[in-house]
């Protein structure tokens, strides 16, 4: 097996045999402390584990799991030893057959009924469905059948926090194990990168992603991320940033409404910097007219100017829209509309202030920026989402965010 650095608690978790772990054992924490790595060796010994049953690995979906499990894995144990059909899901691995299932949604639980567990590999189980998690328990009826699973943490209000980890039962019957990592756990780790991811967080990103711990997301989302200099003033705007050369990438997200406000915002990339110079703004309600789609896509024509230089990114389910835009030649492409992980990374921009707002020329976006809020109701749920009021700017630059801005670009 290949050498690893392990921390301490790692290594006592990874080098144990299935034999001698519970039927349910969770790796929850902080970001980067090593939790996915525990699950290579874990793979590896339950390879030759004497179990009945199929044994599977699931996560949000196939790809997912391939680039946070499976890569890893492969490097590990060389090309010999394994094969992978990355459509049906089907795993050979030193030997033994695995079946990768993809749980991104509720119905999703239909890929395992029918099917009889003996281990299960779960990659950020509090990002799949609860009725997956608990029929893929129901499958897992054989004598000595094995659950592993890693998450980072979510709301305390989560169904697996609530109904698993705080479960005092499943503890005292020696059902489920569970062990807290942070990036103290990850001797691997220099000091500077750990200095630079905390860099990166602030408010309850920072309790969640750097100290590992499972806290609601309430009030205004980029409340420890917003400050007043983010903005700039028109005259002090870099000299010809808006015309050809004087930038990299210029990029224009929509929030597509109808009853709802449109929205576009320009965003012109010098190469360092984020400048957010513009914005239309359509708010129907306000303005007592709703256009129609070819009035918007004449609009977002003008907003573009002659030289059509701009990559447009819109929500994919703006259909009619899109067709509009193709009809006047406006080359677009369809955003990222993850919405948690969005958030993040529009965050982490800010945090990191990457990106400057023109004080005259975006003044609703700006405010909507700084009152933008976590629904509170949805929180007592265990549902983590935004309040469908005054998102339309911060949602168009949420799209930005997690379609255009590669993760280099923030890890500064």
């Amino acid at each position: 097996m290949h050498r690893f650095n392990f921390g301490l608690r790692a290594e006592r978790f990874a080098m144990r045999p299935p034999e001698q772990d519970w039927p349910i054992n969770i790796l929850e924490g902080a970001v980067r402390s090593g939790k996915t790595w525990c699950l290579h060796p874990k793979a590896l010994y339950c390879c030759g584990y004497n179990v009945a049953g199929r044994k599977v690995i699931t996560g949000v979906s196939k790809q997912s799991v391939h680039n946070n499990v499976l890569a890893d894995l492969f490097n590990i144990v060389g090309p010999r030893n394994y094969s992978y059909n990355r459509n049906t899901g089907q795993l050979r691995l030193c030997n033994a057959e695995w079946l990768v299932i993809g749980a991104k949604d509720e119905g999703s639980e239909k890929y395992i009924r029918g099917l009889t567990v003996g281990v299960a590999l779960c990659d950020e189980v509090s990002l799949m469905p609860q009725s997956f998690f608990q029929m893929l328990l129901s499958r897992m009826s054989p004598e000595g059948a094995r659950l592993y699973a890693t998450t980072n943490p979510d709301s305390p209000y989560h169904w697996l926090k609530a109904g698993y980890l705080d479960n005092p039962e499943l503890r005292s019957r020696k059902i489920l194990w569970s062990q807290h990592f942070t990036m103290a756990d990850n001797p691997n780790l220099t000091t500077e990168f750990v200095e630079s991811q905390k860099r990166l967080y602030t408010g309850f990103f920072y309790k969640r992603f750097i100290e590992g711990l499972w806290v609601v997301a309430e009030g205004a989302i980029y409340k420890d991320s917003w400050s007043e200099d983010l903005l700039y003033n028109l005259d002090d705007e870099p000299p010809g940033l808006r015309t050809p050369g004087g930038h990299r990438q210029r990029i224009i997200p929509i929030d597509y409404g109808t009853t709802n406000p449109m929205v576009f915002l320009d965003i012109y990339d010098d190469g360092k910097n984020f400048w957010v110079a513009r914005e239309y703004y359509w708010d129907s309600a306000v303005k007592m007219r709703q256009k129609t789609d070819a009035e918007y896509a004449d609009d977002l024509a003008k907003f573009i100017g002659p030289l059509n230089n701009a990559k447009v990114i819109i929500d994919p389910s703006a259909a009619s829209f899109k067709t509009e835009m193709m009809k006047r030649g406006i080359w677009h492409v369809d955003a990222d509309n993850d919405v948690n992980e969005g958030i993040r990374i529009a965050s982490m921009v800010l945090n990191q202030r990457l990106v400057r707002f023109c004080r005259q020329k975006v003044q609703r976006t700006v405010q909507e920026m700084q009152t933008y809020a976590w629904d509170s109701k949805a929180a007592q749920r265990g549902e983590e989402k935004p309040l469908k009021v005054h998102d339309h700017g911060p949602d168009a630059f949420r799209y930005f965010a997690k379609s255009e801005i590669p993760y280099w670009r923030l890890a500064v």
